[in-house]
């Protein structure tokens, strides 16, 4: 072969490896003589050789590809790294939001005039006789009351049989509730001829008594109860044909006082009479629950129940500090953590704090001195923060004397409407700062999901161009890789037809 072929042969490879041969051999291929040839399959082999290490084994088109992919992906690190910072954004601002919610929801309790401020105690003076509550708003006051019988449910029995499956003559039994009279037949076809059949057959009559068999040492009896307490509830139960041999009697207490009793009691001295033992709207508000005879007047005092506004007071401090916590935990970063907050520097953060601290130190004038919550022992801290004062000192009263010695004026504090007191001015500030639309969190997280949409379409629209180039650059190099399969084919050729040109290798 010709120097000339040699040339064609190499061009031909360059031209179909798409890698420029002809740059690495230079253009003087051309002039080649005879001599050359030897150095000439030196520089061909050395260049087929570094063209592939694996010596006709191709390379790893797959690994390649991913090698120049994963440099191209830079930029999708960058937005992906960016929404990653804003979702932790948008998760700390979502906390402050609920904190604030739960906040809010504390000053309610406060600012509702039938809330923890409407809620009442009542205190009796005998336990076993009478007990009480009250519902919020209840006025206050003592009352006093004496209980001379308590309402009794009535019962009657059969005379006794020897089991609940002993045979009953048929006939039939007349129960009587409230004036209005039921007859049971007592015979086989009603499966009612033993007393575990007449109970059953009672018990789907729905005639206002219950019915069981009841079994001693006497034997059998059927027992009925009213299911209304007191008088009304009261019945009777007769055999009019007198062929079923059963006679009732009617229940008694201790006393040997018959059962089916309204209660009787006076309150401040009126008389009251009750089916039940359980009052209602006697006293308006209040339910009385009578358990036992007073042999003296029982006294029943109503004031507000300050456990219940301690208890709430110190939630809206908690809650507060919970708010207050979270937001200086943003500015906290002296360099030294591995990474700042993520609201650092966040300007709504400030206007936010601002506007809590002024609500919190609203003061109204005279009110005996308890002009702000200072004055009740619910002191600012440094931090923002509030703390609630346990004992009363000569420079602050503690919540539970305040609350103790002027509940009403701690009550004006908190809900006085003009000026406007704590609890109200803090519920219209965090009506509006918790606002779904326009609250400052809201308003930021809105803008921020914003934003994260916007990176997570970019994001989208740059795997899809990675994804395209993916397809190219697999395209391409697989020509490569079946190129360089045939490499030592080509070289054994190429070699083939320099030894020919090559005397002293033939000699």
């Amino acid at each position: 072969m010709s120097t000339s072929g040699i040339n064609s042969i190499l061009s031909s490879l360059a031209s179909s490896s798409n890698e420029s041969l002809s740059q690495l051999l230079g253009n003087s291929s051309s002039n080649t003589n005879t001599g050359d040839t030897s150095a000439l399959q030196n520089a061909v082999n050395a260049i087929l050789n570094s063209a592939t290490s694996t010596s006709g084994s191709g390379i790893d088109v797959q690994s390649t590809v991913n090698a120049i992919l994963q440099a191209d992906a830079a930029p999708e690190i960058l937005l992906q790294d960016q929404v990653t910072n804003l979702n932790t954004q948008t998760a700390a601002m979502q906390q402050i939001e609920n904190d604030l919610v739960a906040l809010k929801t504390s000053v309610q309790a406060l600012s509702d005039p039938t809330g923890a401020f409407a809620s009442v105690g009542v205190t009796s003076s005998n336990n076993n006789a009478v007990n009480a509550t009250a519902a919020n708003g209840t006025t206050a006051g003592t009352h006093t009351l004496t209980v001379t019988s308590l309402a009794t449910t009535a019962a009657s029995y059969s005379s006794p049989l020897a089991s609940g499956s002993t045979a009953i003559p048929t006939g039939s039994l007349d129960i009587t509730v409230g004036g209005t009279s039921e007859t049971i037949p007592v015979d086989s076809l009603d499966n009612t001829t033993t007393l575990s059949g007449l109970a059953t057959y009672i018990n789907k009559q729905d005639i206002g008594v219950t019915a069981s068999v009841i079994t001693d040492a006497s034997g059998a009896r059927l027992s009925l109860v009213s299911q209304t307490s007191g008088t009304a509830g009261a019945f009777t139960v007769t055999d009019p044909t007198g062929t079923t041999g059963l006679t009732f009697s009617q229940a008694v207490d201790a006393s040997n006082n018959p059962l089916g009793t309204d209660a009787s009691l006076t309150v401040d001295g009126v008389p009251v009479t009750s089916a039940s033992n359980k009052l209602t709207g006697v006293i308006p508000g209040v339910t009385l629950t009578l358990s036992g005879v007073s042999s003296s007047p029982v006294t029943l005092d109503i004031q507000p129940d300050m456990t219940q506004v301690a208890t709430a007071i110190n939630s809206f401090v908690s809650a507060y500090n919970t708010v207050i916590g979270d937001i200086n935990a943003q500015y906290t970063y002296d360099g030294t953590q591995s990474s700042a907050p993520p609201l650092l520097g966040d300007s709504s953060l400030d206007l936010l704090q601002q506007q809590l601290l002024g609500s919190i130190t609203t003061s109204i004038s005279g009110n005996s001195g308890l002009v702000n919550l200072q004055s009740i022992g619910i002191q600012l801290q440094q931090d923002g923060t509030l703390k609630v004062v346990s004992t009363t000192s000569k420079d602050s009263m503690s919540l539970n004397d305040a609350l103790l010695y002027n509940f009403s004026a701690v009550q004006n504090l908190f809900q006085s409407t003009s000026p406007s007191g704590v609890a109200q001015t803090l519920n219209t500030d965090l009506t509006s700062l918790t606002d779904a639309v326009n609250g400052p969190m809201n308003l930021a997280m809105t803008g921020i999901n914003n934003q994260v949409t916007d990176l997570n379409n970019q994001i989208s629209d740059f795997q899809a161009h990675l994804q395209d180039t993916q397809t190219q650059l697999m395209a391409q190099y697989s020509r490569i890789n079946t190129m360089l399969e045939q490499l030592p084919e080509t070289l054994a050729a190429i070699n083939s037809q320099l030894d020919a040109l090559n005397p002293k290798s033939n000699g």
